[in-house]
């Protein structure tokens, strides 16, 4: 359903100057992309920065009704993430919904861990 945006969070998130990459994309009530952000710099000397929910959240504002989170590593490997506890009691007070890419392709990432785990343990 929503997997045609996979490679577009991907590459998203990969732009982020951040340790952690992170992007989000925007739809509205009818499923149409908005636009999409990653997470930023924000207190370079002290690691802080702007997260990429609240990044979209202030270019789009008000039509966002569902945001679709990546996470991806230095290599471009896809990573569990979730918002912080601030980021959902924002997203939560506005209903809108949060989906993952993880959540988007479902036990793939999953069964892929474990198919390389017992890969591991039969060379052992």
């Amino acid at each position: 359903m929503m997997k045609h945006l996979i490679p577009q969070a991907i590459k998203k998130a990969a732009q982020s100057p951040s340790k952690y990459k992170i992007s989000a994309i925007g739809l509205d009530d009818k499923g149409q992309v908005l636009g999409s952000a990653f997470n930023g710099l924000r207190f370079e000397r002290f690691g802080g920065g702007i997260h990429a929910e609240m990044a979209l959240l202030a270019r789009y504002g008000k039509n966002v009704r569902t945001i679709i989170l990546c996470r991806v590593g230095m290599a471009g490997d896809l990573r569990p993430i979730k918002p912080c506890d601030r980021c959902q009691k924002t997203l939560d007070k506005k209903s809108i919904k949060v989906i993952t890419v993880e959540d988007i392709i479902g036990e793939e990432l999953t069964s892929d861990s474990k198919d390389s785990n017992e890969k591991e343990v039969d060379k052992s």
